[in-house]
C-alpha cells in the first residue's frame, strides 16, 4: 500500500512535465510547398528567423515535442532540402534547396501555415505603379503620405484628399480585359473590400503594429487605439512586404498577403490582369460573336466594313472581324486579321484563342489565360484549353457550363479538346460527362470524339477498348491519324506490352515522313519507345541519336532514360555493361539522375567499379538521396576506405546503413562495434562472430551456437584452485593428477580446435 501511494505523486508529476506535441504536416502545390503546424494551445508564441537559406521557426514552451516524421512523406526534396528538430529548444531548422523564401499565415488561432514560395524578383516594369498604404486616389506628392485605418467601417469613409493640379487623369478606356473604367473601378473597390478584411482579420491577430501619429502628419480624425501587446518584429525580411521598405513615417507594418493584393489593385490600374483575379466572362464570351445573320452575310458586312471613308482601316470592324473567324474556329484567318491590328489586351486574349483554335498552345509572350484556372465560367474552359491546370471543384463546373451553353459546333469542336485536358488533370469523370453530352447531341461524332474517348478508356483502364479505337484510326487517312498512333505506343508502355509490328513499322514510316515538321519529335520518341518495347535496344539507340541530333540535348536525354530503365529489366548483365561503355551512358547528361543511380547499382553488382564511379559522377544532384549515400557507401566499402564509409551514412539511421556501417567498423578493427549493431539489426550470428574476433569469449557463453560456447568455456581462465589439505601421498597424487588434467585438456583442445576449423571451413576452388 505505501508503494501505491509513493508512485501516485510520480505518476502525477510526469502528467505535468508531459512534452506538448506540435504536428507538422505538409503539401505540395504548383508553385509552393507547405507546411502546417498545430500549436499545443492559442496562446502559444512563434517566431520565424532566417539565416541565409536556414529558416528557424521557434515554438515556445516549457517541453515541445516536434512531430516531424511524416513531412516528407507527400513532398519532394525540391524546395524544403531537410530538416532538423531541436525538441529541447522548440525549434525546427528549415534547409531550403531553392531560392526561396517562407511566408507564415496564422490560422484559426491554433495552427500556423508556413509556405516556402519561389523568391521572383518584383516586376521592374515602370507601368505598374507602386500602391501606397493610402487607398486614396495616388496623387504626387512632395513626401509621401500613408491615409490607413485600423476600423473597417471608418476605412469604408475615404479621407478626402487634395489633388495636385499639374497631375492629368489617367485615360483608363483601353486597359486589358475591361470594357469600361466603371467595371474596372468595380473591381478596383472589390479588391480594396478584401484587403481591408484582411487588415481588420491581421489586427485581430496581433499581426499589425501601429504607430502613433504625430499631430502635424496630416492624418485625419483621431487614432485608432491598437492592442497594446504588440508583435514582435521578424529577424526575416520576407515578410514585410516591398511598401513598407519605402519611408521611415509608416503607420503600418504589413505581413501575408497585403503585399499581394497590393500588387493586384496596381495591376489593375495599369491595365493588367491581377494575378489573383480572373477574365470576365465577357471577355471570352464566344458564343456572342457570331452576329445575327449567318457566316457568309456576316462575313460580307464587315468586309464593307473594314475600310471606311477616307480609305482608313475601321479597327473595331476588323476586331468584329477576327471574332467573328473565332467563333466560326477559323483560327490562322483571325491570327490574320489581328496582325492588323495593335497589340492590346483584348487583342491579345483574341490571338491566344485563335491559336487554341488551331490546335496549338498560346506562345509564352502571350499569358492571357496564365493563372486563369482557378476561375470559373467561360475563363476557365479557355484557361484549360490553354493547358492551364484547373483548381477547386467550382473551376471544373464553370467549365462544363461554359461549354453546355456553345453553339452546337463549338461543342463537338471543343469538346474532345475539352475532354483531353480534363483527362489529363485526372478528371475522368468530367471527361465522361462531356463526352456523354457531345454523343447525346450528335449521334454520329467525328473522329475528334473517338480520339478523346479512347483516351479516357485508357485512362479508366479500359486498355483492350482504348487500343482497338486508336488502331482504328491510326488506319484511316484523316489528320488526327499520326496524333493516334504516338498514343497508342504511349498506351502500350503504360501497359509494358509490345505493339505489333505493323505499328511499328508504321510509327517508323511516320518518323521519317515527318522528320522535318512539327511532329517530328513526338514521332521520333515513339519510334524509339516502340523499338524500346520489342527489346530492340541496338535500333533504339540509334534513333536517340537522331533525336539528340534534330531535337537537342534533352528531349535526347529523357527517351535514352526509359531506354536504359527498360535494359536492365530485360537485358544480360554482358549486354548492360556493354552498352554502357559504347554509348558512354556515364557521360553527364547523356541519362536522368535517376537512370544512371539504378545503373550504377547494376554496375557494382557486377563488380565495374570504375564504371559504377563514373555513373555516379552522372547521377549528381544538388540533394543526394538516401539510396545513392548507401551506394556511395558500399563503393567505399569496396575500396576499403572505413571512414569513408561512416561519412557517407551520417545522419542515416536504416538497417541498410547500420549493416553497413558494422562493415566498416569491423574492416577498421571495431570489431566490437560491429558486435553490437549486428546485434541490434537481429544478426546474431554475424554479431557472435565478430565478438570472437574482439575476443569478447564472456559473450560467447550463452551463444546458441554450441562450437563457439564451447571454445569460450574452454578458453576461459580458470579460477584459481582452492588449496587442498596435504597428505603423506601429496606429490605422487598430485603428479598424477595434473598428468590426468593434461591429457584431458589436450583432447578436449583438439576437439575444440577440429569443431572450429569445421565451423569456418573453406570452400575449394572451382576449376
Amino acid at each position: 500500500m505505501k508503494q501505491l501511494l509513493f508512485a501516485v505523486p510520480l505518476v502525477m508529476a510526469a502528467s505535468a512535465g508531459a512534452a506538448q506535441d506540435v504536428l507538422f504536416r505538409s503539401g505540395e502545390h504548383e508553385d509552393f510547398t507547405r507546411l502546417v503546424a498545430t500549436l499545443p494551445s492559442p496562446d502559444t508564441d512563434w517566431t520565424v528567423s532566417r539565416d541565409g537559406r536556414f529558416y528557424t521557426i521557434k515554438i515556445d514552451g516549457d517541453r515541445v515535442n516536434l512531430r516531424t516524421n511524416t513531412i516528407f512523406d507527400k513532398i519532394p526534396r525540391d524546395r524544403l532540402a531537410n530538416i532538423v528538430a531541436n525538441d529541447a529548444a522548440g525549434e525546427l531548422e528549415l534547409e531550403l534547396a531553392c531560392a526561396c523564401r517562407v511566408v507564415s499565415i496564422p490560422y484559426d488561432e491554433r495552427y500556423v501555415i508556413f509556405d516556402i514560395r519561389d523568391d521572383l524578383p518584383l516586376p521592374q516594369n515602370d507601368d505598374i505603379p507602386q500602391i501606397p498604404l493610402s487607398f486614396g486616389e495616388a496623387v504626387a506628392v512632395e513626401k509621401p503620405q500613408r491615409q490607413f485605418r485600423f476600423s473597417a467601417i471608418e476605412a469604408a469613409k475615404p479621407a478626402p484628399v487634395k489633388l495636385a493640379e499639374t497631375t492629368p487623369k489617367e485615360d483608363y478606356s483601353h486597359l486589358l480585359a475591361f470594357e469600361n473604367y466603371v467595371e474596372r473601378n468595380a473591381q478596383v473597390q472589390v479588391l480594396r473590400g478584401d484587403l481591408i478584411k484582411q487588415v481588420d482579420r491581421a489586427a485581430n491577430q496581433n499581426l499589425l503594429q501601429a504607430q502613433t501619429p504625430q499631430s502635424d502628419n496630416g492624418l485625419v480624425g483621431n487614432p485608432v487605439k491598437m492592442a497594446e501587446t504588440l508583435v514582435v518584429p521578424q529577424s526575416s525580411s520576407d515578410h514585410v512586404p516591398p511598401q513598407a521598405a519605402i519611408g521611415q513615417d509608416l503607420n503600418i507594418v504589413a505581413y501575408n498577403v497585403l503585399d499581394e493584393v497590393g500588387r493586384d489593385i496596381a495591376a489593375l490600374l495599369s491595365g493588367q490582369v491581377a494575378a489573383g483575379r480572373c477574365l470576365p466572362d465577357s471577355a471570352v464570351d464566344i458564343s456572342s460573336w457570331s452576329g445575327e445573320g449567318s457566316f457568309v452575310q456576316e462575313l460580307a458586312r464587315l468586309r464593307q466594313e473594314v475600310v471606311g471613308e477616307f480609305d482608313r482601316t475601321n479597327e473595331a470592324a476588323l476586331l468584329e472581324l477576327a471574332q467573328l473567324y473565332v467563333h466560326y474556329t477559323f483560327g490562322a484567318e483571325a491570327l490574320q486579321i489581328l496582325e492588323l491590328l495593335p497589340n492590346t489586351g483584348e487583342n491579345n486574349i483574341l490571338s491566344a484563342m485563335a491559336y487554341i483554335m488551331d490546335g496549338h498552345t498560346p506562345p509564352t509572350d502571350n499569358p492571357a489565360f496564365t493563372k486563369q484556372g482557378h476561375c470559373a465560367g467561360n475563363t476557365a474552359l479557355w484557361a484549360a484549353l490553354s493547358g492551364e491546370t484547373l483548381v477547386g471543384e467550382s473551376s471544373i463546373k464553370g467549365t462544363l457550363d461554359a461549354l453546355h451553353k456553345m453553339p452546337r459546333h463549338l461543342r463537338d469542336y471543343l469538346g474532345p479538346k475539352v475532354s483531353n485536358r480534363l483527362v489529363a488533370q485526372g478528371e475522368t469523370e468530367a471527361a465522361t460527362l462531356v463526352l456523354n453530352a457531345i454523343e447525346r447531341a450528335n449521334p454520329k461524332p467525328d473522329v475528334n470524339f473517338d480520339f478523346a474517348q479512347a483516351t479516357l478508356d485508357a485512362e479508366l483502364g479500359h486498355t483492350e477498348e482504348a487500343t482497338e479505337t486508336l488502331v482504328e484510326i491510326a488506319s484511316q487517312n484523316s489528320d488526327i491519324a499520326t496524333t493516334a498512333v504516338i498514343e497508342l505506343i504511349e498506351t502500350h508502355v503504360k501497359q509494358g506490352l509490345p505493339p505489333t509490328a505493323e505499328t511499328v513499322s508504321l510509327v517508323g514510316a511516320l518518323a521519317v515522313e515527318h522528320k522535318t515538321g512539327a511532329m517530328g519529335p513526338p514521332l521520333r520518341r515513339a519510334h524509339a519507345m516502340a523499338r524500346m518495347l520489342e527489346h530492340e535496344f541496338i535500333p533504339a539507340f540509334k534513333i536517340i541519336d537522331d533525336i539528340e541530333t534534330r531535337d537537342g540535348t534533352d528531349a535526347a536525354a529523357k527517351v535514352r532514360s526509359q531506354l536504359v530503365l527498360a535494359m536492365l529489366e530485360h537485358a544480360d548483365d554482358f549486354e548492360v555493361i556493354s552498352w554502357s561503355i559504347q554509348e558512354q551512358l556515364a557521360t553527364p547528361g547523356k541519362i536522368s539522375a535517376d537512370a544512371a543511380l539504378k545503373l550504377a547499382q547494376k554496375t557494382f553488382e557486377m563488380g565495374f567499379l570504375g564504371e559504377t564511379k563514373r555513373l555516379m559522377q552522372a547521377a549528381q544532384t544538388v540533394i543526394p538521396s538516401d539510396e545513392k549515400r548507401l551506394l556511395k557507401a558500399r563503393v567505399a566499402l569496396a575500396d576499403a576506405l572505413p571512414k569513408r564509409v561512416e561519412a557517407e551514412l551520417m545522419g542515416l539511421e536504416t538497417p541498410a546503413a547500420d549493416r553497413l556501417r558494422a562493415r566498416a567498423r569491423a574492416l577498421a578493427g571495431d570489431h566490437a562495434g560491429a558486435a553490437q549493431l549486428l546485434a541490434a539489426l537481429g544478426a546474431r550470428s554475424e554479431a557472435e562472430t565478430e565478438a570472437w574476433l574482439d575476443g569478447d569469449l564472456a559473450s560467447l557463453m550463452a551463444s546458441e551456437n554450441e562450437v563457439l560456447r564451447r571454445a569460450s568455456t574452454h578458453l576461459m581462465p580458470p579460477e584459481e584452485a582452492a588449496e587442498t589439505a596435504p597428505s603423506t601421498d601429496r606429490v605422487t597424487e598430485g603428479m598424477l593428477a595434473r598428468n590426468r588434467a593434461l591429457l584431458e585438456g589436450a583432447a578436449e583442445s583438439r576437439n575444440v580446435l577440429g569443431d572450429l576449423l569445421n565451423l569456418h571451413s573453406l570452400s575449394e576452388p572451382s576449376s
